[in-house]
């Protein structure tokens, strides 16, 4: 049977080089002018488009990649199939960035992510559908239901954006995926079981490149969020502090203007002085 987009790599890679596109240049420029549009509602629908499963006989340990065209591998087969329309289906989180002008969320993460994630599933299918590959895919539909989730519940509003706090676990459970899907990538190169290495090292790689991007966006996100919020806190802190020296000043010169006439002249007296010694030393 001939899937659709399965034959030439030329069909996927147009899909994704119009896609980068659209989102980095034409997009952009097409909205420069123009004022966001208000698509909520269709947002909400189609974060609530579902992702899916499978169950059958898989080993979890190690799984080889079954050619013989049997009505078990070709239901994963098919499965991979509507996985790959999924994934390009999903362009649509950035053209929504673009329609909405929020561009500062197309960052080269978000991008990489999208088009590598298609591309991965396209040379999947390609060449090695089905068997230990189809491990990660799955696992990343169960992460996508919960991030797909969240997205809809952040476009009804403000009021229901206030309960959404959870948003950085969500990148945690996204680098977790990636060092669970590493694991079991390595697990071919130890036990043998005639699933072929080279696909063991794609996802390697795979796995260790969107670990690394998602730990700087975590990083660069939430660790300065966190620091910048123990720096405020600080300064306020600092603030308070000397508010309370002022006013225990205020409160001296109140009662006692001969004691605080005194330290004034005291703290002038201190103040000339170290003058006159960086002055010398000048």
């Amino acid at each position: 049977m001939e899937w659709p987009l399965l034959g030439s790599p030329v069909p996927i890679l147009a899909i994704i080089l119009s896609y980068i596109y659209f989102v980095k240049v034409l997009g952009p420029a097409w909205m420069r002018d123009k004022k966001p549009f208000r698509i909520e509602g269709l947002i909400v629908i189609y974060n609530l488009g579902g992702q899916m499963t499978y169950f059958g006989k898989y080993s979890l340990i190690c799984e080889p990649i079954d050619y013989s065209g049997s009505a078990e591998s070709m239901r994963l087969v098919q499965l991979g199939w509507w996985l790959l329309l999924l994934k390009i289906v999903e362009f649509a989180d950035t053209v929504f960035f673009v329609l909405r002008k929020k561009f500062s969320h197309i960052s080269v993460l978000h991008v990489v992510h999208h088009s590598l994630v298609a591309w991965g599933v396209w040379v999947g299918m390609k060449f090695g559908a089905g068997g230990h590959n189809a491990f990660f895919p799955l696992v990343n539909c169960g992460i996508h239901t919960i991030m797909y989730t969240y997205y809809c519940l952040a476009a009804l509003g403000p009021g229901v954006r206030k309960y959404l706090w959870w948003k950085r676990y969500l990148t945690i459970a996204q680098m977790v995926q990636f060092v669970v899907a590493l694991i079991h990538a390595c697990i071919p190169l130890f036990v043998d079981c005639g699933y072929q290495p080279g696909f063991a090292y794609a996802l390697i790689a795979h796995a260790l490149l969107f670990w690394v991007m998602f730990y700087n966006f975590y990083k660069n996100n939430y660790h300065k969020s966190h620091t910048k919020t123990i720096l405020t806190d600080s300064h306020h802190h600092h603030n308070h502090h000397n508010n309370n020296d002022c006013q225990a000043y205020k409160s001296v010169c109140n009662q006692n203007d001969r004691l605080c006439q005194s330290v004034t002249n005291a703290m002038k007296v201190s103040q000339n002085n170290e003058l006159f010694k960086i002055s010398k030393i000048n």
